[in-house]
């Protein structure tokens, strides 16, 4: 009596087969992450006599905010630190994708499986369209989320993210770049020469750095904003009816906008400063006397210019060539291919961020708020690229000083 021959495990399944269930996992997870929220939120409201149906309608809308997408509430600024929540989640689900897709081609090259052309590429299509397709009905059909020019530009960036890092980047930290990134690299060398291919792989280099600078002035620059300005805060909190209350709700509003309060600080080092609505802009040297949104933690923003507030433009530029050439290997890593590929990824980075930290927040003056996105992205860009490029100068002065002795 014969026997059928058992289930072929997950890692030797068709290509198409891996990338949908790795996407239903990802989906599984992120839908019952937010039906929990969304259902405890109801319950939060009950006294409002909210139907049940309102925890659909909820969950989509959390899935549109964390997507990038605006809202037709008249809430465009996105919860950062749902969106890298939500990024995380994409790239577990593309990472896992690539793992079981090599392990299918060892079967493969061991006879055990029939071989599948474009079977890696064939996988994680599938698994990113159909990712892709759930954030979109959820966030803009079930949920509350328009399309706009800046919504469609973010969920581009949701999406491509998580892509690029689970095709490009190794197989698990520490390892040597993965098999698409070294075929990137080789067409590089093989296009432009060798020379370009080892830029580009200094220039994602300096970019790391650059943003471990960033990261470090951002949260110093917070940290001193909150401590400066606790009397501020204070005060913002005292005028709701229940200020412990407020403050507890209002520390966990702000806590999903940690990422975007970072930025913040980034655009108003830089000189582009903050539109804290329609005609309040803050920055290092100038100031507005325009109501504040009485959040604590826009309380604390300076908004009075000082007679040394251009000073605060160098802050960047010098953290960006510490980051450059703050050790001498570092310094050795750098040449002129290298400086401007990392200048033109730092502008790509940039502008992304900007893109992220605005956005309406309200009806009237709250329709204009966040960081100003083309100047922020000019101007964080600009600076930091200033201080890759002079790092990257005293460090050929430095050199050539030494040689002379």
């Amino acid at each position: 009596m014969s026997t059928a021959p058992p289930l072929p495990p997950l890692s030797s399944r068709h290509p198409i087969v891996i990338g949908a269930l790795e996407a239903l996992r990802a989906v599984l997870v992120l839908a019952v992450s937010v039906l929990v929220v969304a259902i405890a939120a109801w319950f939060t409201a009950i006294a409002q006599l909210q139907p049940l149906s309102a925890v659909l309608t909820w969950a989509g809308t959390l899935i549109a905010a964390a997507s990038g997408w605006e809202l037709t509430i008249g809430v465009g600024l996105p919860p950062t630190l749902l969106t890298i929540v939500l990024l995380a989640l994409l790239t577990s689900a593309l990472s896992r994708t690539r793992r079981a897709l090599a392990a299918n081609e060892l079967l493969v090259r061991n006879g055990a499986l029939p071989a599948t052309r474009y079977a890696a590429t064939i996988g994680i299509t599938t698994c990113v369209v159909m990712i892709a397709t759930v954030l979109l009905v959820a966030g803009l059909v079930v949920g509350t989320g328009e399309v706009s020019v800046v919504g469609c530009a973010r969920f581009l960036v949701v999406v491509a993210v998580p892509v690029l890092i689970a095709c490009l980047g190794p197989e698990r930290r520490g390892a040597p770049a993965g098999r698409w990134a070294q075929a990137l690299l080789d067409t590089v060398a093989r296009r432009a020469g060798a020379e370009w291919a080892d830029a580009s792989e200094a220039a994602l280099r300096v970019l790391r750095r650059v943003a471990a600078a960033w990261a470090i002035v951002s949260l110093l620059g917070l940290v001193i904003a909150l401590v400066t300005g606790w009397s501020s805060m204070a005060e913002a909190v005292s005028g709701y009816s229940h200020p412990t209350v407020a403050a507890v709700g209002l520390g966990i509003v702000q806590l999903l906008y940690a990422p975007t309060l970072l930025v913040f600080v980034l655009s108003w080092v830089s000189g582009a400063g903050i539109h804290l609505n329609a005609v309040a802009h803050a920055s290092p040297f100038s100031e507005q006397a325009g109501l504040v949104p009485a959040v604590p933690v826009l309380a604390a923003i300076p908004t009075d210019a000082s007679a040394w507030g251009w000073a605060f433009l160098a802050v960047l530029p010098v953290a960006a060539g510490i980051a450059a050439v703050g050790r001498p290997r570092w310094a050795d890593d750098l040449d002129w291919r290298t400086v401007v590929l990392a200048v033109v990824l730092v502008l790509v980075c940039a502008t992304v961020i900007s893109v992220f930290a605005t956005g309406p927040i309200g009806p009237s003056g709250l329709g204009t708020f966040g960081v100003p996105v083309l100047a922020a992205a000019g101007a964080i860009g600009a600076g930091t690229a200033a201080g890759v490029a002079a790092g990257w100068g005293l460090s050929l002065l430095a050199s050539r000083a030494s040689a002379d002795r």
